[in-house]
């Protein structure tokens, strides 16, 4: 009888182990996959280097209405930070954005391009309207208090810098990185100023279908 029931024990302690072996094995190989999976996107840098880019935040659209992160971010976004007096830099890359957005539209991809302004005392909402729409109709801007506006720029490490001396017209220096953002994955990627609208729209279609993400704007 005793021996009996230390067989079954053993029997149960083993399979126990043998279950979470199996399971660590599944999990560990899965992540592994979708690593490899995307290997052939050539991107700068995968989305574990991101893994710190999380939390929520509220910011202003151009609405004037209060928004939550998870409604900002409830479709495939790229995502770019910048502000609506930037002499070259902003407009130009917000143009390249909307290439972006096209040339995945004419794949049936659809993103979602966001503006985040790190001049909230300039960039109302009404001014972001009219900036963001002059790029592309899909175009969302952002701003908010300047407290708001730190917390999303500390998330996404966001480097800018308004000067001591902000008369009417300062520049406000900044970092020019874009952001691939899926809603439920997070940062996917990153993108330069030296990347072309068509290698990043051929990365972002690679993420996506590699993923099997949903690309579909609500």
């Amino acid at each position: 009888m005793m021996g009996r029931h230390n067989n079954s024990k053993f029997v149960a302690v083993s399979l126990s182990l043998l279950l979470c072996a199996s399971l660590t094995i599944f999990l560990v190989s899965k992540r592994e996959s979708v690593i490899n999976e995307l290997t052939e996107c050539n991107l700068n840098s995968n989305a574990s280097t991101f893994k710190s880019f999380q939390g929520d935040f509220y910011l202003i659209d151009e609405e004037g209405l209060k928004v939550s992160s998870h409604s900002i971010l409830d479709s495939p976004s790229l995502l770019y930070f910048g502000y609506t007096y930037c002499p070259d830099i902003c407009p130009f890359d917000l143009m390249r954005n909307s290439e972006v957005v096209e040339l995945l539209d004419q794949e049936n991809i659809k993103i979602k391009p966001l503006f985040i302004s790190v001049d909230p005392a300039r960039d109302s909402p009404t001014r972001l309207k009219d900036f963001t729409s002059f790029h592309h109709p899909n175009m969302i801007g952002f701003t908010g208090s300047e407290e708001q506006i730190d917390s999303v720029k500390n998330i996404y490490k966001v480097y800018s810098e308004i000067p001591d001396d902000s008369s009417k017209d300062y520049t406000v220096n900044h970092s020019t990185f874009s952001y691939f953002i899926l809603p439920q994955d997070g940062v996917q990627t990153y993108f330069t100023r030296k990347e072309n609208s068509q290698k990043i729209a051929d990365t972002i279609k690679c993420i996506i279908e590699n993923k099997g993400a949903s690309s579909k704007i609500s």
